[in-house]
């Protein structure tokens, strides 16, 4: 009988030492102490921010920045495309993504929509405009066409100055167009389009097309990263630490340079 009762106690205390095993085991294999993934938006047709490779594969100084995040905080980087900043900004807001990697600015109307990621970069806002256009600032505007979308940081601006105009002298926003916006500009689709001069270098480097920048910048930007209002305040914290250590060992910068040539995380 004592031995009996010794043997039963030995398999009892063993069934439930092997349950404790199998049950830390399946919480691993379920995920239970991983963090989740970041789901992050963008639109690869704007090189060197975002783009494809010749294999087909996602790159830019966003993608590079986004998987370094994502090593630092320990969450995998799921990515999700749009074709357009507008598509991105739909993304957030229905939930299928956490945010966006694709120079967003931050202005006071998106303030009040999102919350903003430690600011990771500036980026200086110029107008593409053809070869014989003589631009000197918005007042060779009017009665002109200009390609902005309206999540656009210079849409505000042209809303703000037509207010001060006839109609017949309000510059005509485009919001969207598709194909090459260089092309649009040549065949006069429109008259100018906001372009960062990072993107219009590479951009020509590429086609010299019969298009310039000119003028003064028309916005300097403050690029950061958008989250809902109801985010997971730890998800975004994880996001800011990571920001914050590749800004002070200076990964950021050294990505800024080498996908812009530039240090871009310095306001210049």
């Amino acid at each position: 009988m004592k031995f009996g009762k010794k043997l039963l106690s030995c398999i009892l205390v063993g069934a439930v030492v092997m349950g404790s095993l199998v049950g830390c085991g399946n919480k691993e294999a379920s995920g239970g102490d991983e963090k989740a993934p970041i789901r992050v938006a963008t639109s690869p047709v704007f090189p060197p921010c975002s783009y494809k490779d010749d294999e087909g594969n996602l790159a830019g100084f966003e993608h590079d920045a986004f998987e370094e995040i994502g090593k630092r905080c320990g969450r995998k980087i799921e990515w999700i495309e749009g074709d357009s900043q507008d598509a991105l900004f739909g993304a957030v807001d229905s939930g299928k993504a956490d945010t966006i990697a694709f120079q967003i600015s931050i202005n006071e109307d998106r303030k009040k929509n999102y919350d903003f990621s430690e600011v990771y970069g500036y980026n200086k806002i110029y107008l593409a405009v053809r070869d014989d256009f003589d631009y000197k600032n918005m007042d060779d505007l009017q009665g002109k066409k200009v390609n902005v979308p309206p999540a656009h940081s210079f849409y505000p601006a042209v809303e703000e100055y037509n207010k001060s105009l006839p109609e017949d002298k309000q510059i005509i926003v485009i919001p969207s167009d598709s194909g090459s916006m260089y092309e649009a500009l040549e065949q006069g689709r429109y008259d100018a389009c906001p372009i960062t001069e990072v993107a219009f270098k590479e951009a020509m480097s590429k086609k010299p097309y019969k298009v310039k920048i000119a003028g003064d910048p028309i916005v300097v930007e403050e690029n950061a990263y958008p989250f809902s209002k109801d985010a997971d305040p730890e998800l975004v914290k994880d996001v800011n630490d990571a920001i914050k250590s590749m800004m002070e060992d200076g990964t950021m910068k050294k990505l800024a340079e080498k996908h812009y040539k530039v240090d871009t995380t310095v306001q210049q």
